[in-house]
């Protein structure tokens, strides 16, 4: 069983070692190797493993994965084989390592959090590249927090970090166990560590933490949403919220310069353009409508079929909504007929009083379909054409 090192010092970049056991990668080209020690953390409970190398005589080995197996030995996944006996100096990529500890650390104080303001438990963690997630059962089946209960978790956590309450993991004493407030029981029966943050959150937990709530730095929950009958809370910490918070300063100061306003005044402002914009949009599309329904109606011929008007014609890509307005307007008349192509779309229509099935026309030259009286569709220009001959040939006088 190897001897785990940042069980003592989270914070132990680099160690002395020997190699127990070697043997081939599960991928081609890797070895996994096994050490007497280590502090290169495995993948377990939601935090992803260390990386960083191994040096040895006959040169350095990249540490790409971590896990451990039953029996207790952890293994390292390298790019080069190392014997067994050989001495290693071993080092783990510290900035990583970092970052998952502010991760994992923040996660505890939301999680403390949560169940102390909310009633919330806590169900798994994942530590993702970009964030992390949280599921919590919360009273009533709940999936959503309100703005107000974010905010009261977010100022609740960053105020115990500012606090810079220690942080202590220990592995206690069966008796000692017995005695201690765990927010929730521990999921192993054997080797059963704890974490405690200052006196406000105590669980057990076998991961890598920061010294002291401070040094996990800022939390920040970014989104809230339902997941499997559960409420997903994801957040960053650290130096991920501070980037976070760098990004949105930096788009709300690019966005309050382009819209001449102080970044205080953003929402207000990018309300009111967008009201502007909705309004603009509706004005050019009763344009666009008008100028459709003009082309229809120039594209009108007396064809030799018994009461009704066709107008046939194709057209560039023009605006949707407009297209169907200008549709709309056209077969409110007496007797007129529509087959019209705007870029790839088929639209075929007729009025009230014609009876001439347009769904079973358009399947007939393109694909699409719809109602005995409109079908739309994908085909091209030619099928306009096409839908023409057919109808002088079927239903002319």
């Amino acid at each position: 069983m190897t001897e785990r090192l940042y069980y003592d010092d989270a914070y132990l970049w680099k160690f002395e070692a020997e190699v127990t056991a070697a043997r081939e990668g599960r991928k081609a080209g890797t070895w996994e190797i096994a050490l007497n020690r280590s502090a290169f953390y495995p993948t377990s409970g939601g935090q992803p493993f260390d990386t960083g190398c191994l040096r040895f005589e006959g040169g350095e080995a990249c540490v790409t994965d971590v896990e451990v197996d039953r029996e207790g030995e952890v293994w390292h996944t390298t790019d080069r084989m190392i014997p067994a006996g050989a001495h290693v100096n071993g080092e783990i990529d510290g900035e990583r390592r970092t970052d998952h500890m502010e991760q994992h650390g923040g996660e505890h104080m939301i999680a403390g959090a949560l169940w102390e303001k909310l009633g919330g438990v806590t169900i798994g963690l994942h530590l993702g590249a970009e964030d992390s997630s949280i599921d919590a059962d919360l009273p009533e089946g709940r999936t959503h927090l309100t703005e107000e209960e974010i905010r009261l978790l977010e100022d609740t956590v960053n105020a115990r970090i500012r606090a810079d309450a220690p942080i202590r993991c220990w592995f206690p004493t069966a008796e000692e166990l017995e005695t201690l407030p765990l927010r929730k029981k521990p999921t192993v029966s054997e080797h059963i560590r704890v974490v405690a943050m200052g006196d406000f959150e105590m669980v057990a937990c076998g991961g890598t933490h920061p010294a002291s709530t401070g040094r996990i730095g800022l939390v920040k929950i970014t989104s809230v949403i339902p997941a499997k009958g559960k409420a997903r809370i994801t957040f960053v910490c650290g130096g991920r919220a501070v980037r976070l918070f760098q990004t949105y300063m930096r788009s709300a100061d690019k966005a309050g310069a382009a819209l001449s306003c102080p970044v205080e005044k953003l929402s207000r402002a990018a309300s009111d353009l967008k009201g502007r914009l909705a309004e603009a949009e509706r004005k050019a599309r009763v344009f666009e409508t008008a100028d459709i329904l003009r082309k229809i109606q120039a594209a009108e011929t007396a064809e030799d079929l018994p009461g009704i008007t066709l107008a046939a014609l194709t057209m560039e890509e023009t605006d949707a909504k407009a297209t169907a307005a200008a549709v709309s307007d056209y077969i409110a008349g007496k007797g007129k007929l529509l087959l019209l192509a705007t870029g790839e779309r088929l639209t075929f229509a007729r009025s009230a009083d014609v009876r001439i099935d347009m769904n079973g026309l358009i399947k007939r030259v393109g694909r699409g379909g719809g109602r005995p009286d409109m079908a739309s569709g994908a085909g091209i220009p030619e099928c306009v054409g096409v839908a023409r001959k057919i109808l002088m040939h079927e239903y002319r006088g």
